[in-house]
């Protein structure tokens, strides 16, 4: 049975040690949106590892994992990545790259840059935007064109073209040449040319013959260009919705459906947060929970659990259960609020707004549970933790009307709980 592992949060729900886990069974692992601004937290035996593209197949000898057409890819990151996996598996990961996925160059990180957007909108400032802004406009460079370096410099020669045109001031982009470019990249790419292809069919080849394909999302779902807290979004889907489109396969028979969030959230960069903690508390948590970036190491605004979002993001998804994470950073509080609803100028409302500005206007209405100070030892199943805690997870299942099926009460593999729902 085929599986999507999807963030309902902002990002940074712990969707790197379920799809680790989840990918142990898989044939398959197919990353299907974003480039290396998302960041996956993996420990795998008992090593850190901090992914930003490659997909979580890839620390397994003999999974096919595969790099979607609606990523963008750092040809630099990646080929880092593949090396640190390689050398920790004792071989090279097997990976298909789509030859339609747009590749991230220099000039999209100087973009960021001169334009500002990094600043503004809080992004990593890995050239992400510009590189898709650059597909949008139909003068991106893609993996495919690797392959035929007169058509990569071509390609490259155009943009530059423009760009030198609108940047007469900035040397980084007037210094930049397409020959020096496109041998650059030619060069970094030469170990991976041959796993550059037709990403679609093998995905749909996998999913017909009924094996098992696991698709990682990257962010979550209030970030989606679409459906999130618009515009302090990435610029891609995030999100269930957007899968299908992203690898060439409408309506991808995709049954299980994972949503994953934390006990409590967490966001990145600038953006409204209405359930955003004081100062004390957020930076308690923080320290706790270790809340600091994967790919920037910024420190991550905190608050509590919003199942306002919670349920707007489980629509857009689909999903079919949830995946609850760092409920063990919530032991030691004497109490535990969970946002059901908002104030919106003096009205009770329970719908998200997909406009920051109408967001930032919300207040939050709390439901306030007790907390619990045991620690969670050894716990195997459910039942083995604190009563308080066993009704927080209910809680979240009620409110929501999802089930939880797998609780994650520690960074480590085997610090998870199983549920057969």
């Amino acid at each position: 049975m085929s599986t999507a592992v999807l963030g309902l949060q902002w990002g940074d729900e712990g969707k790197g040690k379920i799809t680790h886990l989840l990918a142990r069974e898989a044939e398959m692992v197919v990353r299907f949106n974003g480039g290396p601004n998302a960041g996956h937290t993996v420990i795998d035996r008992g090593v850190k590892f901090g992914t930003h593209l490659i997909p979580a197949g890839a620390f397994y000898p003999g999974t096919l994992s595969v790099l979607a057409g609606g990523m963008v890819v750092d040809l630099d990151v990646l080929t880092t990545e593949i090396a640190e996996i390689g050398a920790h598996i004792g071989e090279e990961p097997k990976l298909l790259i789509a030859e339609n996925a747009h590749l991230i160059l220099p000039y999209h990180r100087i973009l960021e840059e001169v334009e500002g957007s990094g600043a503004h909108f809080g992004t990593t400032r890995r050239g992400i935007a510009p590189a898709y802004r650059d597909r949008a406009a139909k003068v991106g460079v893609r993996a495919g064109d690797l392959l035929r370096p007169d058509v990569l410099e071509a390609r490259i020669a155009h943009r530059l073209g423009l760009l030198h045109r609108l940047w007469p001031e900035s040397e980084a982009i007037q210094e930049l040449t397409a020959s020096k470019l496109a041998s650059e990249l030619v060069a970094t790419a030469e170990p991976l040319l041959g796993s550059i292809g037709d990403a679609t069919s093998a995905i749909d080849a996998a999913l017909s013959s009924g094996g098992h394909v696991l698709f990682e999302g990257a962010q979550g779902a209030l970030l989606d260009v679409d459906h999130g807290t618009y515009p302090y979004v990435t610029s891609s889907p995030t999100t269930f919705a957007g899968l299908g489109n992203s690898i060439g396969i409408p309506n991808p028979e995709v049954p299980r459906r994972i949503g994953i969030l934390k006990a409590y959230t967490t966001r990145v960069g600038a953006g409204p947060f209405p359930t955003e903690m004081d100062e004390a508390l957020g930076n308690e948590l923080r320290e706790r929970g270790g809340e600091f970036g994967v790919t920037t190491g910024r420190p991550r605004r905190c608050g509590w659990l919003d199942l306002v979002a919670i349920r707007h993001t489980l629509r857009v998804n689909g999903a079919t259960e949830m995946a609850l994470t760092k409920l063990d950073t919530l032991c030691g509080l004497d109490e535990i609020r969970l946002c059901t609803a908002y104030e919106l100028c003096g009205e009770r409302t329970q719908r998200f707004p997909l406009s920051a500005d109408i967001l930032e206007a919300c207040d939050p209405i709390y439901e306030t549970l007790p907390g619990w100070s045991e620690t969670f030892g050894e716990a195997k199943e459910l039942e083995d933790l604190p009563q308080a805690a066993r009704d927080f997870v209910g809680r979240v299942e009620v409110l929501t009307g999802t089930p939880v099926g797998i609780v994650s009460i520690g960074p480590a593999p085997e610090e998870t709980i199983h549920r057969n729902l």
